[in-house]
């Protein structure tokens, strides 16, 4: 399942990036819908400083859910867990002048 604003449990805030950068939507999800692409934050409490890691694996059990990061590091949730999530803005594409 991708993660969407409308299957979030929970959306925190905004926050605006200026461009070329992408801004983003801090939100809650249950651990069960991550998928690899997906952005979560793990901890606050960890060296990350709460930056969003990228799922680059999952692997489900009964219950649980494993979820492996871009640096290769595995964090076990229970599937109904709810996670720190961002869901990125849709690309704005810039506006094609056309000359006459």
């Amino acid at each position: 399942m991708c993660l969407t604003l409308a299957n979030a449990t929970d959306i925190r805030d905004h926050q605006d990036t200026p461009p070329p950068g992408r801004g983003y939507t801090r939100t809650h999800h249950r651990a069960g819908y991550l998928e690899p692409g997906d952005l979560w934050r793990p901890d606050e409490g960890q060296a990350s400083g709460g930056r969003p890691h990228t799922v680059m694996a999952v692997s489900r059990g009964t219950g649980q859910v494993v979820v492996t990061d871009q640096f290769g590091v595995s964090f076990r949730y229970s599937a109904d867990c709810i996670v720190r999530t961002v869901v990125l803005d849709a690309w704005a594409y810039p506006r094609i002048r056309q000359w006459k």
